[in-house]
Parts: structure tokens; sequence; C-alpha cells
């Protein structure tokens, strides 16, 4: 079943359900724009790009592990400023990082509130995100260190 809301729906289902949409479609353009932009062969791109397409669809089509990889890109995009910041001492511009992190707080806010948790018929457990956001900052840390500090 694609996740939609019908007429009658809260404005919270509505909200989370738009947002979900939004997400979908950034990460769609994401997906395009890597392929467009970086040099791997074509061997390598392709099971990143199918790895991606069933994330996508997985998420249209509520999927709970889909949820749980978005939740850890998301998570992964929220904390990479302050891994960068903590471990090489660069910063972006202020205004620059507080609309990035509005954008990415409403994104992760909506796929765990309790309309978000009924389309992917999920339990609401609090402690959900804590594992998420360690392998976040655990990923951050080894990218930024391979990549920028070797």
């Amino acid at each position: 079943m694609l996740t939609k809301f019908h007429p009658l729906s809260s404005l919270k289902k509505k909200f989370t359900v738009v947002v979900i949409w939004l997400v979908a479609l950034a990460m769609m353009v994401g997906l395009v724009k890597f392929l467009m932009e970086t040099d791997i062969t074509l061997l390598l791109s392709i099971p990143l790009t199918v790895l991606a397409l069933f994330t996508i669809s997985g998420v249209l089509l509520r999927c709970k592990i889909a949820r749980w990889f978005t939740l850890l890109i998301l998570y992964t995009l929220l904390f990479s400023p302050l891994v960068l910041y903590i471990m090489l001492g660069e910063m972006f511009p202020f205004v620059t990082v507080a609309i990035y992190l509005i954008l990415l707080i409403i994104s992760i806010y909506a796929f765990s509130n309790d309309r978000a948790m009924e389309l992917f018929y999920i339990e609401l457990q609090p402690y959900e995100h804590i594992p998420l956001i360690l392998l976040a900052l655990t990923i951050n840390s080894i990218y930024i260190y391979a990549v920028k500090v070797i």
C-alpha cells in the first residue's frame, strides 16, 4: 500500500505523509546527482543504485527496514557538521547550518511521530533512535578520518 492520506485525515498525518514523500523525492534527486557526479565504475554503481531504489520505494510502500535506513541517512546528515567541527574544527556559516538542521529535524520528526508509527505499523519505542544515532556518529567519524585526515 502506497503511503498516502485521506481528505479526512488529521493535519499531523497529512504533514507526515507529505514530508515522507518529500524525503523520498530528495533521496531520488540525491541518487541522480550522485550517479552523475561520481566517477565510479558501472559495476559498482549498479548495486548502489539498486539499494537506493529499494530504500526509496520501501519508504513509500511503508517498509520498516527502509524507514530504519532512511532514519540512519537522516541522522548521518544531521550529525555531519558536528562531527566535522569536533574532528577538524571546520565550521559552516551559522544560517546555513541552522536551516539544514531544521529541515533534517522536521524530517526525523515526520518519520518518528505517532502518525508515522501508524503508517509503518510499528509500536512507538523511545530507545529506537539511540543505536541509529551511535551508528551515524560512527559512520561520520570513519568517513571524516578516512577522507579528510588521512
